[in-house]
């Protein structure tokens, strides 16, 4: 089963994909720190298949918990799995596990094509460095419909394995606090970035045994039954269907104050949070 899902995955990926890095192209959003790139543990196990090394040692030497910005609404940051930067799998500007890379590195930029986003992206700052966006992508239909599918696994992927690791399918953060740290902190900065965020962030993760419990359900998927145990209930449509759409709809937010973290409850409905 865990087999055939990454197969299925691969050839959704590889299916009548037309985009090309151009030889100019100097891998920006694989070694630029603003540039997030967010895994889950099912990319994880997909990597940790593909290198035959133990997904817990991926975790902890190339990943980190970090805070996303939420665009509609700054007040709030979601929880989240970055990889490191510059990616410690990019050699010579190319990516040496191309056939197994996380599934929002695979997704981009065709996604923004297909949701007609592509200007918009193109036109930010952080990504006039990008060739790939400099023109429209072509597409085809069959491409179209292949790219919607791996969006969706995407997002039940991203569900599930925040659900797993965080108890909840969206960990949304209240800023207002941490921004308040890093003022006394840093009395004469006005501008934070989201690096700021995330030192003061794990200190408090780590102080509450946050950080600690992640690791604990990382390390279960070490195992082949804790791996099939996972895509099973990928499988479920029922229990995805659900958790999706508490990810959409988020109803709690977390507030970090000193060593611990406290839920608030929250209505918090599209677009009041909003997900790339």
């Amino acid at each position: 089963m865990l087999n055939d899902y990454f197969q299925h995955q691969a050839e959704l990926s590889d299916l009548e994909c037309d985009l090309r890095c151009p030889n100019d192209c100097s891998a920006p959003g694989c070694w630029m720190a603003d540039v997030i790139v967010e895994v889950t543990f099912v990319d994880l196990i997909r990597l940790s298949k593909a290198l035959t090394t133990r997904v817990s040692h991926l975790f902890s030497q190339y990943c980190q918990l970090g805070l996303i910005t939420c665009e509609d609404n700054l007040r709030y940051k979601r929880l989240a799995i970055k990889m490191k930067k510059p990616c410690p799998f990019l050699s010579e500007n190319r990516c040496m596990v191309h056939d197994s890379k996380p599934l929002s590195c695979i997704l981009f930029p065709e996604i923004y094509q297909v949701k007609g986003l592509l200007p918009q992206l193109s036109q930010k700052p952080i990504f006039n460095s990008f060739p790939c966006l400099k023109k429209p992508i072509a597409i085809s239909e069959n491409r179209n419909h292949a790219l919607k599918k791996l969006r969706r696994m995407s997002i039940q992927e991203q569900a599930l394995s925040h659900d797993y690791l965080f108890g909840v399918p969206s960990f949304i953060v209240c800023a207002k606090p941490l921004k308040k740290k890093l003022r006394r902190s840093h009395p004469k900065k006005n501008l934070f970035s989201l690096k700021d965020y995330d030192t003061i962030l794990n200190k408090t993760l780590k102080a509450s045994g946050f950080l600690e419990s992640v690791f604990e359900k990382i390390s279960r998927l070490d195992t082949m039954a804790g791996m099939k145990h996972i895509i099973e209930k990928l499988n479920d449509r029922v229990m995805m269907t659900h958790l999706v759409e508490k990810m959409v709809r988020p109803g709690v937010v977390h507030k970090l104050e000193r060593h611990h973290i406290k839920k608030l409850k929250r209505s918090l409905l599209s677009p009041a949070i909003y997900f790339m």
